[in-house]
């Protein structure tokens, strides 16, 4: 099914967009590009294959063009020394509370997806998924005592084990020439 697997494909890349984007607010002083344009095409995609993923993916979307139009001014880091809250956790803090329910409901359709695959390659895929939920629900829970540091060494860590489980997956024929979550990613937050 051409649609559905489309729609799996656009669920994945919006996820992959918004952890990646989540990455660069925790690091200190950090711009956040956002293209809203090529974004937006992700939503009906995404909905095809689950009609809980459209909106789902369309919050991530706003949350991430908010996050964008709120960078910081040049200099503006330097006019909050002194304070005990680092001027990053103001803009982090709140995207990651925000964002957490829609980025469950994907982690959640992602999941459901792959329901009665067989192998060990699925297995993986869903043991992928609930580290990410899992790792999101805990950046939630302990958002409003965090630190951006804290924050950035966290998501460096889950980075890192999400990587090592992702190449024990088996590349995907199906994708073909298509970029997938990389090159969307590239294409949607990268400067």
């Amino acid at each position: 099914m051409p649609d559905e697997r489309d729609g799996l494909l656009a669920q994945q890349e919006a996820l992959a967009i918004y952890l990646y984007a989540l990455s660069v607010l925790a690091q200190e002083e950090s711009t956040l590009t956002f293209r809203a344009e090529a974004f937006a095409p992700l939503v009906p995609r995404a909905a095809s294959a689950d009609p809980a993923a459209g909106p789902a993916v369309a919050e991530i979307g706003r949350l991430l063009d908010a996050a964008r139009a709120g960078n910081l001014a040049p200099g503006a880091r330097a006019s909050s020394a002194g304070s005990s809250t680092v001027i990053e956790d103001l803009r982090l803090r709140p995207l990651i509370r925000a964002a957490d329910p829609p980025a469950q409901v994907l982690v959640g359709t992602l999941s459901r997806a792959t329901v009665g695959a067989p192998g060990s390659d699925q297995d993986t895929y869903r043991q992928l998924l609930a580290a990410i939920g899992e790792g999101h629900a805990l950046l939630k829970a302990r958002a409003s005592n965090i630190r951006q540091r804290e924050v950035e060494r966290e998501i460096h860590a889950q980075e890192d084990r999400l990587r090592r489980l992702m190449l024990i997956l088996a590349p995907d024929p199906a994708v073909g020439l298509r970029p997938g979550a990389a090159g969307m990613v590239g294409a949607v937050v990268q400067p």
